[in-house]
């Protein structure tokens, strides 16, 4: 039978759906070519937004219409909104409907048991959380990066966030068998390795005894260090009570560590922090940010920013512009307050209209596009490592350690691989895509 898997959401979802991919070929399935061909569907969804939600349900109403043998839902959508998923599935009328949870997903075949008795909706989305799973994976189809899942779930439990529903607890991979997906991933001709999680700097707190995240770097920046080359690692995503003295250490006696940091900071207003349960205050970021400014001034520094939250006047909303303005921060993803379903914020009055959300967002986008432009600027004539992205149009794109996508043109005399590490001189801003060169030597 032909799979297709469609992929909403976060860099977990993208490793978890490659792990689903890679599981189900050694099992004799076969991925289809097109999606409205294939024999399964599967949708690994997202449900931290509205948004996502309404783009899961709209891809579940499309494939209904293909009349496919079979559709799998899973991720974050299908533990929230199971009951709604399952209304949904008996309305389309296909001969089966899977609605299946985070732990189900991974071994997805068991429930690919075709019988002309079988209910035509099957749920299961019982939590386990006995650890976070331990997948391993061969390769990393499709992408030039390797993605590393090394932990599950959260703890924090921000009033606005429904992850820990969705995800349970915070859970994390033992540090060898981080290693050995490492070494496959090298081995298998990776140059940068990206290290992923739900909250990726709780990594380590659930074993016995309790470690951190700075104690499993260490041990990659040993293994990377043994092959004897250039090599990039990432992190995804790091709070900022994470940013601690054994971390800018590291951050700063690294040969590998990519200067990018993408720090949330939702709010530059220590009222709204408070209410969204984010247990800093604006003064502990600004104060966080500027150390690791100080041992990396020429990273990206970006930070999800929400804009509308329950309660959030104009006072508070110039807090955070102002925060941002005066901060090393030149990323920002924004987006509106949307509640979610069984969270605290979603009762939290006085509400922001989408219109005063709407001219917020604008502004701090207008803002966004000022502070990138002018680290652009600052990185021109800049060499940095770059990994070979794809390769069109006469071109190859890439993107550099900090975080810039270039542009390279394409010469005959030294052609480059996906994926390989290179290093570039930057030489012309183009929008927001630099054009770059071969370094000398």
């Amino acid at each position: 039978m032909r799979f297709w898997i469609k992929t909403l959401g976060c860099k977990v979802n993208q490793v978890e759906s490659a792990y689903i991919h890679e599981h189900l070929l050694m099992r004799g399935y076969i991925p289809s070519e097109a999606e409205d061909s294939a024999d399964i569907l599967i949708l690994n969804s997202c449900a931290v937004t509205e948004k996502a939600y309404k783009e899961t349900k709209k891809i579940l109403r499309s494939w209904i219409k293909n009349h496919p043998l079979a559709v799998i839902i899973t991720g974050c959508s299908a533990v929230i909104y199971e009951r709604e998923l399952e209304r949904l599935a008996k309305e389309g009328g296909i001969p089966y409907f899977l609605i299946l949870g985070q732990d189900q997903k991974y071994e997805i075949e068991k429930y690919l048991q075709f019988s002309e008795n079988a209910s035509p909706v099957a749920i299961d989305t019982h939590p386990f959380y006995e650890g976070c799973y331990p997948l391993l994976l061969q390769n990393f189809l499709g992408h030039s990066r390797a993605f590393l899942k090394i932990q599950d779930g959260c703890s924090s439990y921000c009033s606005y966030c429904l992850v820990p529903l969705a995800r349970g607890p915070s859970r994390s991979l033992p540090e060898e068998h981080v290693l050995t997906q490492i070494r496959i991933f090298l081995d298998q001709g990776y140059e940068e390795i990206v290290l992923t999680g739900i909250h990726l700097g709780m990594w380590g707190i659930d074993h016995t005894p309790k470690k951190k995240l700075t104690d499993l770097l260490w041990k990659i920046e040993e293994l990377l260090k043994a092959y004897g080359k250039l090599l990039n690692l990432r992190l995804s995503s790091l709070e900022i009570n994470e940013i601690d003295e054994d971390f800018l250490t590291f951050a700063k006696e690294s040969n590998f560590l990519c200067p990018h940091f993408h720090i949330p900071l939702q709010s530059g207003s220590n009222l709204i922090l408070k209410r969204m349960n984010r247990n800093y205050s604006s003064e502990e970021y600004l104060e966080k940010l500027s150390l690791l400014y100080n041992i990396s001034p020429q990273a990206t520094f970006g930070a999800d920013v929400l804009v509308g939250f329950p309660g959030e006047g104009e006072k508070e909303f110039r807090e955070t512009y102002e925060l941002i303005q005066k901060s090393p921060l030149n990323w920002l993803h924004i987006f509106p307050f949307s509640p979610r379903p069984q969270t605290p914020a979603k009762k939290m009055e006085p509400k922001v209209s989408p219109n005063e959300q709407k001219e917020r967002a604008k502004l701090l986008k207008e803002l966004h596009r000022e502070k990138r432009k002018a680290f652009l600027k600052r990185n021109l004539n800049q060499v940095r490592k770059v990994v070979i992205e794809e390769e069109r149009d006469n071109l190859y794109r890439g993107l550099t350690d900090n975080y810039i996508q270039i542009n390279l043109l394409k010469l005959k005399t030294t052609p480059l691989y996906r994926g390989k590490i290179v290093r570039l001189r930057l030489k012309e801003l183009r929008g927001e895509v630099v054009l770059a060169e071969f370094a000398e030597n």
